[in-house]
């Protein structure tokens, strides 16, 4: 399997998340070659704001994540927030993939700004998105919370962008 291939599972895991009414993001992480954690953002089904996709994924893999850091790769739709990039480095994520970041709200960027602690090689994370991006957008567009982003003009439908050569 490939960037690809876990990225396709990541959208399953989106795809559960439009289902149940969430922000429609999904998350798993590989280690060796195999899916040792998934999960899909539950924010308004758990009641829970810190119910991300990428922090309940990582939460579940904890225990294998501690003994093996530096070496698992986290497969989201949509670039990690503060919160979640936070958790990636403290979980010793050795890579974060991601898919889009359609209202810029994504903290990746932070990599280059961090406390000098975090700046340690320990702490150091691989970046890479666009990986099956148009597969990642169409689920998140289709998602109810994703309709008060697009009023408040902080996204655009891919036909309006298009439109405007963004």
């Amino acid at each position: 399997m490939d960037d690809t291939d876990y990225m396709k599972e990541a959208v399953k895991e989106a795809e559960i998340a439009l289902k149940e009414g969430n922000w429609p993001i999904g998350c798993v992480i590989v280690l060796d070659g195999k899916i040792i954690s998934r999960s899909h953002n539950q924010v308004y089904s758990k009641k829970d704001k810190l119910a991300h996709a990428e922090m309940l994924a990582l939460k579940l893999a904890s225990d294998v994540l501690n003994k093996n850091h530096n070496k698992a790769t986290l497969y989201t739709t949509y670039e990690p927030c503060p919160m979640c990039f936070g958790a990636s480095i403290l979980s010793r994520i050795k890579k974060v993939v991601c898919g889009i970041d359609l209202d810029h709200s994504g903290a990746m960027y932070f990599r280059n700004n961090l406390p000098l602690l975090f700046k340690q090689n320990k702490f150091s994370v691989e970046f890479q998105n666009g990986i099956l991006a148009d597969e990642c957008y169409n689920v998140f567009i289709q998602g109810e919370p994703t309709k008060g982003l697009i009023k408040e003009g902080l996204i655009r439908k891919k036909q309006d962008a298009d439109k405007l050569n963004l």
